[in-house]
């Protein structure tokens, strides 16, 4: 590859952490976004190992053509090339990092003894780069009532002006949580309306402890969180929860009066139920009930606050259609499960099976996501794609395996 055409993919790899979420949150896909966003470092360094490959390859294939006494062909598109290319990518990284060492100000807010506005600073996880508050500041201006929006990422908050007579606090975390990050109230809301309503419950309400989120702490009230422990591990990847098994017990949670989110952890273990403001212990209990019917028991005391506070930490837990990825995960251990069991019995080229292998995940994370069915695991992917890569004999050894199921056996560890 010349040296010009990976300049160009140092360029693409430096923006697409902050150019993807745009075009994503334009199209109504707000929670690939946050997904994006949340791996920008990794697209940022690996734009800056790209562009440093590009620019050895440029003088290389400068120094070669110099001992060869040759002009170097398109020289001057290469360094032109390369220059823009870098341009874009110190410009990202730069991006990125001042929103970190130089956070903006506060928002203002209106001095006026008559006006109505009212300032919240709500607690947001999630958010790792600049294009984040972009998206979640977009989200809350288009909210009737919001004068302002002032979001960081280096403190993790949005600072948020309003007319309380036109919106609530709900309405706002209801917007941040729209574009795929995680908003919570703080326990000391002032708004008039939020207060009548939890004004003869407040007595009632036992904390649970404070997580971090930057230079801000963010405390829960422990009746807007209830965890269960649920038996949602994937048979075919122990080490992760099933995404096809606990995908509808999700969505159909957030479906049910009084619940506003459902979660599960990569574990599979826990699910965390977030109630909505006006749930009531009637609500609760129904949810419960219907939840034990998926042998799911509500998790009390010492484990359960460990659980809450697990997930506050954002880390390693999907809601409703993301345990995709999940399934996308399983997939990719499945197929090589079969593929080790084709190699156990016959030989096959490196190419064939790393083929052969991925070819199967995709067929299978069809199957598993819903894009496609099949009867049960034992049949074949749902699509034929090893027809390619084995011949007749190595394709009844592949059925054979599929045959044997997805989960490892005794001696496959």
């Amino acid at each position: 590859m010349k040296a010009k055409y990976v300049g160009i993919l140092s360029a693409a790899l430096g923006s697409i952490c902050c150019v993807g979420p745009l075009l994503l949150i334009a199209l109504g896909l707000g929670t690939s976004a946050a997904i994006i966003g949340r791996y920008h470092w990794i697209f940022v360094g690996a734009a800056i190992v790209v562009l440093v490959w590009a620019w050895t390859k440029h003088f290389r294939e400068k120094a070669q053509c110099a001992c060869e006494h040759r002009a170097m062909y398109g020289r001057r598109i290469s360094l032109l090339t390369l220059t823009v290319a870098s341009v874009i990518v110190v410009a990202f990284a730069a991006l990125n990092i001042s929103s970190y060492a130089f956070p903006g100000p506060p928002a203002p807010v209106s001095q006026s003894p008559s006006s109505t506005f009212q300032r919240i600073v709500i607690p947001v996880e999630g958010m790792s780069c600049a294009t984040c508050e972009v998206a979640v500041r977009h989200a809350l201006k288009r909210i009737n009532g919001v004068k302002s929006a002032h979001v960081s990422v280096a403190t993790k908050t949005a600072t948020v002006d309003y007319d309380a007579a036109k919106t609530s606090t709900e309405q706002l975390v209801a917007a941040i949580n729209s574009t795929g990050y995680r908003a919570s109230l703080p326990d000391n809301v002032s708004d008039p309306a939020s207060m009548a309503k939890n004004r003869n419950t407040k007595d009632a309400e036992t904390k649970v402890a404070r997580v971090s989120v930057g230079e801000n702490a963010a405390a829960t009230t422990a009746n807007r969180i209830s965890v269960f422990r649920a038996p949602l591990v994937c048979p075919a990847a122990p080490q992760i929860g099933c995404g096809s098994a606990s995908k509808p017990i999700l969505l159909d949670l957030e479906r049910q009066a009084g619940v506003l989110e459902a979660w599960l952890n990569r574990a599979g273990t826990i699910i965390a139920v977030v109630w909505r403001p006006e749930s009531n212990a009637e609500t609760r209990r129904n949810v419960a009930t219907e939840l034990k019917e998926d042998l799911a028991v509500e998790m009390l005391g010492k484990s359960r606050d460990e659980a809450v506070k697990d997930f506050l930490s954002g880390k390693g837990w999907y809601r409703g259609a993301d345990v995709d990825r999940l399934s996308e995960e399983e997939a990719g251990v499945i197929a090589a499960r079969f593929v080790r069991r084709v190699q156990a019995k016959t030989a096959l080229a490196k190419d064939k099976a790393d083929g052969l292998e991925r070819d199967l995940t995709g067929a299978i994370r069809k199957q598993l996501t819903g894009e496609c069915s099949a009867p049960d695991q034992k049949q074949p992917p749902c699509e034929d794609v090893a027809g390619k890569y084995l011949d007749q004999e190595q394709l009844k050894i592949l059925r054979e395996a599929i045959e044997k199921g997805a989960r490892p056996l005794p001696n496959e560890g």
